[in-house]
């Protein structure tokens, strides 16, 4: 079993992974294929999300799996490095993986994460998080479900709803469980890769943790853009150069195939 992904642009073409957010799925990236005209795109979706499955063994939502499962894409398609771009959730995630495969990663970029840097407990006071553990779990009634969005293309935010709408319950437990254990504050001195935060502005509770990335690990570059979480799709065309001038500056990303 492997998770779905879905490519886009010249294979010859330096290559970049990405990967979306809780609830969240491909259709993440609806406004961001003009990337693909320069870079190859793989578009991973997390398990029980988008078109993945659901695996029955709780051993999948590890790090560790996941980070095989980055592995084993990458050699199916027969990719020697990407850079990495994580959204949200993914941020985190991403951010593992370049540094447990730091020959394969020659650049991070990622958005607004909490669970990878939100400074606990303040983060957890600023939003409260909601009880996954109930026995009836209403998915729309969950803070990350894209129905709230309020700054998304119409035909954007119908296509995510629709993703977070045919997620099962355990799903959403079970990721957001290895959600709870993405924190990376701790290890950010681990990753060699160049790396570079797009800072969705407008999300007022993130501001504080952008501000002590900035002081604390000054090797990161950070980018303020007007949006709010899902920076990529509310600021897309600044998300979009911001991402191909530091890819195109980033050390060692050559092209993508081996």
């Amino acid at each position: 079993m492997i998770l779905h992904y879905e490519c886009l642009g010249d294979p010859q073409a330096p290559a970049v992974m990405l990967l979306h957010g809780f609830m969240s799925s491909n259709a993440q990236w609806l406004m961001n294929q003009a990337l693909a005209q320069h870079h190859h795109l793989v578009m991973v979706e997390l398990w029980g999300h988008g078109s993945s499955p659901l695996p029955e063994d709780d051993d999948a939502f590890t790090v560790a799996a996941y980070v095989d499962q980055f592995e084993a894409i990458r050699e199916k398609l027969d990719i020697d490095r990407w850079a990495v771009v994580g959204q949200s959730y993914g941020a985190g995630l991403v951010i593992r993986y370049a540094a447990r495969q730091p020959d394969r990663v020659p650049a991070v970029v990622v958005t607004n994460s909490r669970s990878a840097f939100g400074q606990v407990p303040a983060a957890a006071k600023e939003r409260p998080q909601a009880d996954l553990r109930a026995p009836e779990l209403e998915l729309r009634a969950l803070p990350d479900h894209p129905v709230h969005a309020r700054r998304f293309p119409e035909h954007v935010k119908a296509a995510l709803v629709a993703s977070a709408d045919a997620m099962t319950p355990e799903a959403v437990r079970r990721s957001g469980r290895l959600g709870a254990r993405l924190n990376c504050l701790d290890m950010l001195s681990e990753v060699r890769a160049p790396m570079l935060l797009t800072n969705g502005q407008y999300e007022k509770s993130f501001q504080a943790d952008a501000a002590y990335l900035r002081e604390a690990h000054p090797h990161i570059e950070v980018v303020d853009l007007p949006a709010g979480h899902s920076v990529n799709i509310e600021a897309h065309e600044q998300f979009d150069a911001a991402v191909r001038t530091f890819l195109a500056k980033a050390k060692g990303l050559a092209a993508g195939t081996g």
